[in-house]
């Protein structure tokens, strides 16, 4: 492979100069890609973006794995990309790795104080335009994020599902009011929380005087109820990496890994391996 790498950097650069497809692409940069913004039209006139780079082997045809990441309050898909540190620690591993852009620096989930756009919407729209410009693996479409990234994650894995395959959120969760079910499921996910986590702690905490982040346990037991889950997991304080984690694998659908480390409001060092062989035991691979 190493011996073919020109080659493949020109598949690689071939690839970033497709044009969008999308039906904003017009409204857009003609093409998109690494620092580029690629652009999606969204209902009633609107547009959203995001940022996506390529696996540098990718051949050019192989199905790839995707992660849409969603940033914290107050970042931006441009912000993430140049986080170079995170998004090669997917695109070595063949991923296909998109940020997800939120608009003001937020997302509008249930229960979040900013809803100028309807994100459920853009979200659709998003991972729409990345499968129609390239060959994706169905079995390995994941979304992640931290803090209300991880918290918009959550609204993804209970009202949009699929083609999302996986999820994992980091420091963050459902916002009261809680749904009271999720539809969209069954569900696939590895939470990782920190327990002494004051931005957004395990009990949740009041914004302001309207808003409320909502309670861990609580959120866990809607998506134990979606899977059809027992009340207590079938493994326990498993060591996986720098976490440990509680593990419910025979539900009636889905399966769920709550992961817990004594820090505050982070992501585990080791969370992209961690989580990338997660993803392959999860499909017993």
């Amino acid at each position: 492979m190493h011996g073919h790498r020109a080659a493949a950097l020109a598949v690689v650069l071939i690839a970033m100069i497709v044009p969008c497809r999308s039906g904003a692409a017009a409204s857009g940069p003609a093409t998109c890609g690494g620092p580029e913004i690629c652009t999606v039209a969204l209902p009633q006139g609107d547009s959203g973006g995001y940022y996506m780079q390529l696996p540098d082997r990718w051949d050019g045809t192989s199905p790839l794995p995707v992660i849409v990441w969603f940033h914290g309050y107050g970042g931006s898909g441009a912000a993430e990309m140049r986080n170079q540190h995170l998004t090669h620690e997917w695109t070595d591993e063949g991923y296909l790795f998109v940020a997800a852009d939120g608009r003001g620096g937020s997302w509008a989930h249930q229960g979040s104080p900013d809803q100028d756009r309807d994100d459920t919407a853009y979200v659709r729209a998003v991972i729409a335009d990345v499968m129609s410009r390239f060959p994706t693996d169905p079995r390995r479409i994941l979304a992640a994020g931290f803090s209300q990234g991880a918290s918009m994650v959550w609204s993804v894995a209970c009202f949009i599902g699929a083609p999302f395959t996986h999820y994992a959120p980091i420091s963050g969760d459902f916002w009261i009011p809680l749904p009271a079910s999720c539809d969209a499921g069954p569900i696939v996910m590895r939470h990782d929380h920190g327990t002494t986590d004051r931005t957004f702690p395990i009990e949740g905490r009041p914004i302001a005087e309207h808003w409320h982040q909502g309670d861990l346990y609580r959120g866990w037991d809607v998506l134990r109820a979606t899977d059809g889950c027992a009340v207590e997991p079938d493994a326990s304080d498993v060591a996986t990496g720098n976490v440990s984690c509680s593990i419910w694998s025979s539900c009636a659908e889905g399966e769920l890994e709550l992961c817990l480390h004594g820090g505050g409001h982070m992501m585990p060092s080791d969370w992209s391996a961690t989580t990338q062989a997660w993803i392959e035991e999860t499909l017993g691979e």
